[in-house]
């Protein structure tokens, strides 16, 4: 479609927009502050030519004087991938900076991806090494054990030939199994982008490798399994898992590209090695982000760090203790059936979320679990429910041995699960392009939870008749609806003036009525060149009052119908690298952040130098500053992606998508989205944003409401701006 030069306008939170079905990866935080001084010296290394490298089938333990090693260390770095890859690379860098030594060994398997990070010669297979001691952060000089060719890293057998293999050349007392990649919570995830069909490791098949590793070495279990990636920390991961180890490590959020502070907590087990699984677990979460290489050093001020930690949590849990928390959220899980449905909705709703895997269209369905059974307790004074959140809240905190989150994660309290709304959840059990169905990849968490059930009774009425030992699917022939769903209606909008000269302002006001979870304003640029609306604003209405529970803001709108007014300036928001400025759609991520900031997004696709464009996110704190990137590639098309957040470089570009309607000769509208023009770079300045005037011409300006469902209503009125 023809369009002027700048796009005036941008995607809605309104409209349902595709891209953000490919939603979630997990990588580096954007990092603004590196500049040249982190790209001279970590992301141009000195080339070394490619070495042929002979395959040693075996190498003996290392040298103790005391019998076994207290530990060995096994790295799964799955980074056959283009945007992780050079991240991983480095923490294999930093593992050695501490090395291996008579009381801990550390072994690592490692596949590179071809065509992304070139350097330290741009090798592409499969190696394993065994770390040793340097303090070069440009090049991986430990001994290579065994050179594999190209592997598959999301084929199960890959994962289980390697650790059986470091476990059998290097025993010790206690074994540690880190992977590190991509990760999505039930959805599985160290997966390989070379591989000649896209694959990924599976949570049921994580589990069977666990087993089969187990029968292969004798060992009875790992001291502690953990998960460099994101996403990981949720009850149906613990749940297939806790047989397999004593202590599990991982995130609820997404984790930065630069991964886990391996030097740091590595170091601490050099000079302690006699701890067990708690301490390990200590350290590895005390040391995250705050002691990474990547961050100190200079490179990042105190201040650029605390950003970095604010959006992150990690959390260690006892895995003996997982089949209390599973059994207490059993009893709550069935006390929550005698509550009227629309409030466990409405507590889903407003319960600390995570990263959406599955898009903007629908509500982020991996929420804190304990947070939940917190909010469920302020709508309902009834003393079984009472009772038995307190219980579930009790066992989780028995569990999570040890947790930090960043100050905008607040009511992260370690184990994180998932609940859909009706829409999503139709789409991950009823939709045959999404394979494996959510009872079929939880399948070992439902076997012993009532969830799947209680999932079953709330969205198709089906009686809640809870089986042990089976996952159970929901009837095919069961009609989904959505408890949180109302009928809603914005009335007309009243604007004091709809002709608006210079720097007027005016007041839009409005009359809402149903059972309301958000409110946003909207505003709407009429193109006439395309004859089309684009989307230019939208903002979320805050509310008169704020609730705030175990530190999460939600509005509260008080009782419908609910009356909307604000003052309106001319203004949109225009991106700006420095050199090029533009306006971008700003949509809200966040409705208060713990600081009571609302958190804003631009879509739009990042480009790595040398590399090609992925679908990610830019966010901004309200005053434009830079916080965070993520990318969320979908490497199998199934409409959940594998989030990845991004850490800028020199050189990396970003353009925005614009979104607009068009509407047929029956007035009917179709969304449509495409990238515009322009084309940011990073460079010394980052990206921000600022307020600017709009361009003349007609714009609607609205006031969308959405329900405890996420379905929405809209109402718009039409002005004329004179600059």
């Amino acid at each position: 479609m023809g369009k002027t030069n700048s796009k005036w306008i941008l995607p809605s939170i309104s409209a349902v927009i595709a891209l953000c079905v490919a939603c979630a990866c997990c990588s580096g935080v954007g990092l603004y502050f590196y500049g040249d001084q982190l790209v001279a010296s970590f992301n141009t290394p000195t080339e070394i030519p490619p070495v042929d490298v002979p395959v040693i089938q075996t190498q003996p333990p290392v040298n103790t004087t005391n019998g076994l090693p207290e530990w060995t260390v096994i790295v799964y770095s799955a980074a056959d991938d283009e945007v992780l890859e050079e991240s991983m690379w480095f923490d294999v860098n930093e593992m050695e900076m501490v090395g291996s030594n008579p009381q801990m060994n550390i072994v690592v398997q490692m596949d590179r991806y071809a065509g992304a990070f070139a350097g330290d010669g741009d090798w592409t297979d499969t190696r394993r090494f065994l770390i040793t001691q340097d303090n070069d952060l440009e090049h991986i000089t430990s001994p290579v054990v065994q050179s594999l060719g190209e592997v598959d890293t999301g084929n199960p057998q890959t994962l289980i030939d390697f650790v059986t293999w470091a476990i059998q050349n290097y025993p010790a007392k206690k074994y540690a199994l880190v992977m590190s990649d991509h990760g999505g919570g039930w959805t599985g995830g160290f997966s390989d982008m070379s591989a000649p069909s896209y694959s990924e490791l599976s949570i049921p098949e994580i589990a069977s490798s666990m087993e089969q590793i187990r029968q292969n070495t004798g060992i009875d279990k790992f001291e502690l399994l953990g998960f460099d990636a994101c996403l990981m920390a949720q009850i149906e991961v613990f749940a297939s898992l806790y047989p397999y180890s004593n202590y599990m490590v991982a995130s609820e959020e997404v984790i930065p590209g630069y991964g886990w502070s391996y030097a740091a907590w590595l170091g601490q087990l050099a000079q302690n090695p006699t701890v067990d699984g708690n301490g390990m677990s200590q350290s590895i979460i005390s040391t995250y982000v705050v002691n990474d290489v990547y961050l100190t050093g200079g490179r990042a001020s105190s201040d650029e760090i605390a950003q970095e930690e604010s959006t992150t949590t990690l959390s260690a849990i006892q895995s003996a203790r997982v089949p209390e928390v599973i059994g207490t959220m059993n009893q709550f899980v069935s006390s929550i059936t005698e509550l009227d449905q629309s409030l466990v909705a409405e507590a889903r709703t407003y319960t600390r979320s995570y990263f959406s895997l599955f898009g903007e269209e629908v509500s982020p369905s991996f929420i804190d679990l304990g947070n939940f059974s917190e909010v469920v307790t302020t709508l309902t004074d009834d003393a079984a429910i009472q009772q038995a959140a307190i219980q579930l809240q009790t066992a989780i905190s028995s569990a999570v041995v040890a947790e930090k989150h960043g100050i905008n994660m607040s009511g992260s309290n370690g184990i994180a699960f998932h609940f859909p709304d009706s829409d999503l959840f139709y789409y991950t059990e009823y939709n045959a392009d999404f394979p494996p169905y959510y009872a079929e990849s939880s399948s070992m968490f439902l076997e012993q939870s009532y969830w799947d059930e209680f999932l079953a009774y709330h969205y198709t009425g089906e009686a809640f008749a809870p089986q042990e030992g089976v996952a159970m699917a929901p009837s095919r022939t069961a009609e989904v609806t959505g408890p949180g769903a109302s009928q809603m209606t914005v009335g007309p909008i009243q604007i004091s003036d709809t002709e608006i000269n210079g720097d007027e302002t005016v007041t839009v006001s409005t009359t809402v009525e149903g059972n309301v979870a958000y409110i946003h304003t909207a505003l709407y640029f009429w193109d006439p060149a395309s004859e089309s609306y684009w989307i230019g604003d939208v903002s979320y209405y805050i509310a008169p009052e704020t609730i705030t529970i175990d530190g999460v803001n939600v509005p509260n709108y008080g009782s419908s119908p609910i009356q909307v007014q604000y003052d309106w300036s001319p203004s949109l928001y225009s991106l700006t690298d420095g050199e090029h400025d533009a306006f971008v759609l700003l949509e809200p991520a966040e409705y208060l952040s713990a600081d009571g900031e609302t958190v804003y997004q631009v879509y739009g696709q990042y480009t790595y130098v040398n590399s090609t464009p992925v679908e990610a996110s830019l966010y901004f704190d309200a005053d434009g500053n830079f916080l965070y990137a993520y990318a969320f590639p979908d490497g199998d098309d199934n409409g959940a992606s594998t989030p990845v957040e991004i850490t800028p470089q020199i050189g990396d570009t970003f353009t925005d998508y614009v979104q607009f309607y068009t509407f047929d000769a029956d007035n009917n509208a179709t969304f449509s989205y495409e990238l515009s023009d322009d084309v940011f770079t990073w460079g010394e300045q980052g990206f921000s944003f600022y307020s600017s005037y709009p361009v003349d011409g007609q714009y609607a300006v609205g006031i969308i409401a959405y329900d405890f469902d996420n379905n929405q209503v809209a109402n718009f009125e039409f002005i004329n701006y004179t600059r």
